[in-house]
Order: C-alpha cells, then structure tokens, then sequence
C-alpha cells in the first residue's frame, strides 16, 4: 500500500467540507479534495490493471445514473454547467471505486483510515469553535461568512460556504459517533466538539436533526421502560431538564429580541420568514421543472438553468446560476433525471442501504457496528440534503466511499471474527 494513498485518503477526509478554501475558481470551483482525488484514482487505476478488480456497492445504478446525466447534457443551452457536474458526479463515482480498492482488504490500514474519519469532524469542528470565539477576544474570524452581531459574534461556518452548509457536514459525525457508541474518551472528545460547533452555527436545520438523531435512538427504549425500575437519578435528570426549559422559557418572554434574533427567517414569532420562503420557493421552482417535462431530464447541472428560463432568466455564467439552484437534492435529482432516468439513482439508494444492514446481521460486531453506524449517518444525511441544494457535496461522497469501503471488507472477513 503507498503510503501516499493514506496520506491522500486523509486529506480528501479532511478537506471534503472546504468551500471557501484550498478552492480554485475555474468556471466553476475546483476544491482541494478533487485534486487529491485525482491522485487515490491514478492509484487505483494502477492496482485495477494488475488485478483486474472494480466491484464496488452501488458503482453499477450509480454509473448508470451518470450515463443519464451525460445524454442529458445537451438539453440545455448552458451546457458547460452539465458537463461539469457530470465531471464532477464521474469523480466521486471514481473516489468510491478508489476506496474500495486501496483500503478494503488491509484490515489494519482501514481501521486507522476510519479513526482519521472521526478525527476529521472533530478538526474542522474545533476549527470553527475558534472561529466564533475568536471575534469575542478582539481578534478576527477567518473564513466567517455571517454574523449575528458584525465583528462581535458571528456564525460558525467552518470552511463551508454558510452555518447551514457547515452543520450539515457536521451531522454525518455527530449521528456516526452516537451510532457507534464509543468508548475512547479521544472520540467522546470530537462528539463534544461537533455538537458545540453545530450549536454555535446557530443552524436551526442542523440543531433540529441532532434532537431527531437523539429522539429516534431512544424510540426502541421507551417500549422497554415499563419493564425497568425508575431509578433516582434519571427522575433528578428530567426534573433539572424540566426547570431549564420552564426557566429558559421565562427568560426569553422577557427579551423578545432575542426571541426574533434566533427565529429571524422562520417567520415564528413575527419574525420575516425569508429563510422559508427562499427553501419553499426553490423546491417549487426544481418540482415545476420536472412537471414541464417528465421524460425529459435537465441533467444535474441543466437544474439552475432551467429555473433560470421559469423567472425569464437566461443563464450564462456559473455566478448568475447559483441565483437559481434547485431544493432538495432528491428533487434535483428527480428533474435531473426525468420519471424514467431516477431509477437506477433510486436502486442506487436502496443498494446502499439495504445490502450493508443485510450483511451487518451476519457480520462480525466490529463491522457491524461500523455498517449500523455509517448507514444511520448516511440516512439522516440525506433527509437533511432535502432542505439544501447539490447533491454532489464532496462530505456526502467521502461518507459513501468510506461505506463501501467497510461493506467490501466485511464480505471478505469472516462473520465470527
């Protein structure tokens, strides 16, 4: 195994969340990640030709779903947009590949590729802890994008292009290392730094999925609980819960203003609901793309042109096109595609979730807690992604790869190991 591989493998981890740095406009963005990616493919590609291997989970709907996007390219006039995104969905379909074949069957050499995994949330995490409180002792906020307060207090973004961007890369972690139940206190240690970052991202979107995350994964329990004595001290917990909450609430009746400064967007409380509205509007415009012509996909990058021409815009530019990106990338997908086009992207999202809880039933505990894990992220990554836009977000696609990577070495792993 090089050790360029891992290096490279890390860095893309590292960086997959990076929009606003290490990035090249040309045309569009070029982000570090997709350079590194490049040189995990060039790799691969040598150990393929040598062992004639490419059996990847979901390479097959997914290549298909590509074929889809590539006729489609044509069908609309700003067709370098398509063919970009086409590019760029060829990528990340060649970095699950490249996965697979670098690190699925060193046993070792993955189980440190998927610590690195978990310390790369806690790094970019820590990153904008520093962001917000750097402004709070007089010094700047690098990379800061908005701020509650200018030059006081600001949103944490990390290296994303906004908080919500920022507590969506950030969820995948949080909702793995809950899944996996760790006992290191290092990754107790990044679960805490996740969770205090996508706090101080102020995202409602990411806040309200690691309250679901937590809701979800203790449904199974309350069925139980009429069976378990009531101990002390889970009644002293949900009374000092209770007395927060009532107290919390008291306080902010009396400071309206800060009630209209965390619900500003939503349109709660007499706040303007310009965040809603903009999410509502968009997923209106993607669905009435795909009405106007169902058979007949726009191709993923054809998306934002098409919405364009609904408010009499003709695009021309990448810049003028992000004006108009769709909502909900399963609705991109849908007007992308077309009703007949969708299909192998939707066996795609079966595949990839069913066959690794398939197999995590007759795994080893060690893959099967890693399966478990990496397909409950991978699920509430994709219901958040239906309040956002691109589908090609590099983080969705390094979790994907990393998934792959574990199903492939746990077929060739014995179940009792």
């Amino acid at each position: 195994m090089p050790r360029i591989a891992k290096v490279a493998a890390i860095l893309v981890m590292l960086t997959s969340s990076f929009d606003v740095f290490l990035v090249m406009q040309v045309g569009g963005t070029f982000r570090f990640c997709h350079l590194v990616t490049l040189i995990l493919v060039a790799i691969a590609a040598l150990r393929i030709a040598s062992r004639g291997e490419i059996s990847t989970l979901g390479a097959l709907p997914l290549f298909a779903w590509w074929m889809v996007q590539l006729v489609f390219v044509p069908v609309t006039e700003f067709w370098v947009k398509s063919l970009a995104y086409c590019s760029w969905l060829l990528l990340d379909l060649a970095l699950m590949v490249s996965f697979v074949q670098l690190f699925s069957s060193n046993t070792r050499v993955l189980a440190k590729l998927l610590n690195w995994y978990l310390y790369s949330f806690g790094i970019v995490a820590l990153f904008g802890i520093l962001q917000f409180f750097l402004p709070l002792a007089g010094l700047p906020a690098p990379f800061a994008e908005e701020w509650w307060i200018p030059g006081r207090i600001v949103r944490a973004n990390g290296f994303s292009y906004e908080p919500s961007y920022f507590a969506t890369y950030l969820l995948i972690g949080f909702v793995l290392i809950r899944a996996l139940k760790p006992q290191s206190g290092t990754v107790r240690i990044i679960f805490w730094l996740i969770t205090i970052a996508i706090v101080l991202s102020s995202s409602r979107l990411g806040v309200t999925f690691m309250l679901l995350d937590i809701v979800f994964s203790y449904l199974p329990k309350l069925s139980k609980v009429h069976r378990q004595p009531i101990r002390i001290s889970k009644i002293a917990l949900a009374a000092v819960i209770s007395i927060c909450v009532v107290k919390g609430a008291s306080v902010l009746e009396d400071h309206p203003e800060t009630i209209a400064l965390l619900l500003g967007g939503t349109g709660l409380y007499g706040s303007p609901a310009h965040s809603v509205l903009d999410r509502e509007n968009s997923f209106v415009d993607t669905l009435t793309v795909f009405e106007q012509n169902p058979l007949l996909g726009r191709s993923l990058g054809g998306v934002s042109y098409a919405i364009g021409e609904l408010h009499g815009q003709r695009i021309a530019s990448f810049k003028e096109s992000k004006l108009f990106e769709g909502m909900s990338v399963f609705s991109e997908a849908l007007a992308a595609s077309g009703v007949i086009g969708i299909l192998p992207f939707i066996l795609f999202l079966a595949v990839t979730i069913y066959k690794p809880l398939k197999l995590a039933k007759s795994a080893s505990p060690y893959y099967a807690v890693w399966l478990t894990a990496l397909v409950r992220a991978l699920i509430f990554e994709w219901a958040i992604l239906q309040f956002n836009q691109n589908i090609l977000r590099p983080y969705l696609w390094v979790h994907l790869a990393i998934l792959a990577t574990v199903y492939a070495s746990a077929l060739k792993a014995p179940g009792d190991a």
